[in-house]
């Protein structure tokens, strides 16, 4: 279809850039201008419009939806990686892999934020595999995720063109593949099982949470990412990839990305070819964002679920009594509570805190939802099933509850009831719109938990 060229004044690039900018994060300032404009160009042939301001007009209408959310996506970023690209940060994984594993019961966690097609996080699996073959790869969880959808397929799909090879020296070993036809390699089993894939926005608020398998990371890769964001929403992402991270953990990003003035509460490692950061104390963000665990508007500094008892002034008795809460209200100020204390890693004290207002109010699906949470990620996986099972016992219909047992259960290697839950999560997702937002889950959306749960009956069926 020919495009017809339409003027697009420098106002209404203006206007589009800040919605892009609001709706999935990334910027496009001053500089960049060309870069968005010739996008639009690319973007209006491709979904059928007859110039770009027609497409722009679009985007700037309301509703926002995932169908524009996916257009940018695939429209507005670059695709550009290979296997083993900068390829010291793969000698960082095996060595960081040597030491923690050590422990017999030890599990390593690595997430590639930003994987496009999935080469970086092949790599990471490949090489630990060739680092470590004695290893078992159950111990091991590979996350990879992006914004774009199509690039996930590809990753899934695991058939690569030479092109992404193109690494100089470090190459995969050639048993990891085999042809696919006269230009592509389909990559081994043995690889690809090692890596979960799911499509997830960073700028999104929804991490680290168990829903999106984000906490308690050991490694983050996010290289060439941080450079579509602006500053402010690098720092964002940046304060929250270090909640994620366990202490001591590392956050891979690229050389050109790695100023020290964004990186607070990371210490940085000088390589000859390269900046690494290392997780350290207290973050000095002056208002760092909320735990990503499903939140209520109430926030209170008590460490204690129980308010405390002072003793009133003879004066108090003229004084109007005060509003008993009403349960839901004081659930979710546990709650609430209860997630702060997780955040500060007091969770022996978060899990008392749940227990004692879970005694008060059995009842309450908010408790016990927070309380499986808390559990998953701390490794609790028993307390998490209980919670779990007594969330859809009071409420059938809680979609999250039923994907997080599905997770509970794949992690401990129950197929057969991982898929159960998960086909009962996709079943009761099928009836709801692809961008709404799924009860329970702080922001995540129904086409990602659908997509999410796929990958996860993908894996349970191979």
């Amino acid at each position: 279809m020919k495009i017809i060229e339409s003027a697009v004044t420098p106002l209404l690039l203006n206007q589009l850039e800040a919605r892009i900018e609001a709706e999935i994060g990334l910027s496009f300032p001053a500089p960049k201008r060309r870069d968005l404009t010739n996008a639009m160009r690319e973007m209006a042939a491709s979904a059928g419009f007859e110039c770009a301001k027609d497409c722009i007009d679009w985007l700037l209408a309301d509703p926002w939806d995932g169908a524009k959310s996916k257009m940018c996506a695939r429209h507005l970023t670059v695709g550009e990686t290979y296997f083993f690209r900068e390829p010291r940060a793969f000698d960082l994984v095996c060595d960081y892999t040597r030491e923690k594993m050590a422990e017999d019961d030890a599990r390593l966690r690595i997430w590639s934020a930003g994987c496009c097609t999935g080469e970086e996080p092949y790599s990471i699996a490949m090489a630990l595999k060739q680092g470590l073959p004695q290893l078992d790869p159950r111990r091991i969880f590979i996350l990879g995720t992006d914004l774009n959808g199509i690039n996930l397929q590809i990753a899934r799909d695991g058939i690569y063109r030479q092109w992404s090879f193109r690494a100089p020296g470090k190459l995969p070993q050639p048993r990891w593949f085999r042809e696919e036809d006269e230009n592509r390699l389909r990559l081994d089993a043995s690889i690809t099982n090692m890596v979960r894939f799911a499509e997830l926005n960073l700028t999104d608020p929804g991490y680290p949470s168990a829903a999106t398998q984000t906490q308690e990371m050991d490694i983050i890769f996010c290289r060439n990412v941080l450079m579509y964001f602006s500053k402010l929403q690098a720092r964002r992402v940046i304060e929250r990839f270090r909640k994620c991270l366990v202490d001591g953990g590392w956050l891979i990003v690229s050389p050109s990305e790695a100023s020290a003035d964004m990186f607070s509460g990371f210490s940085p490692v000088y390589f000859p070819d390269a900046i690494y950061f290392q997780k350290t104390g207290a973050s000095s963000q002056s208002a760092p964002e909320k735990w990503a665990l499903p939140t209520a508007s109430f926030a209170a500094p008590q460490l204690d679920c129980a308010a405390p008892v002072h003793a009133e002034p003879a004066s108090a008795s003229i004084r109007p009594p005060a509003r008993k809460n009403h349960p839901r209200e004081a659930a979710a100020g546990a709650a609430a509570r209860a997630r702060t204390l997780a955040s500060e890693g007091k969770v022996d004290a978060a899990m008392h805190c749940l227990d004692r207002s879970i005694n008060n109010n059995p009842l309450s699906v908010e408790l016990h939802h927070a309380k499986a949470l808390i559990a998953m990620e701390a490794g609790a996986q028993r307390d998490a099933l209980q919670s779990l099972k007594r969330v859809i016992y009071l409420q059938p219909d809680f979609i999250l509850a039923h994907y997080l047992l599905g997770v509970l259960q794949t992690a401990r290697s129950r197929p057969r009831d991982a898929v159960r839950h998960f086909e009962t999560a996709r079943e009761m997702l099928s009836g709801l719109r692809s961008d709404e937002v799924v009860p329970g889950s702080d922001g995540l959306t129904v086409a990602s938990l659908l997509d999410s749960v796929g990958a996860y009956i993908g894996k349970g069926s191979a």
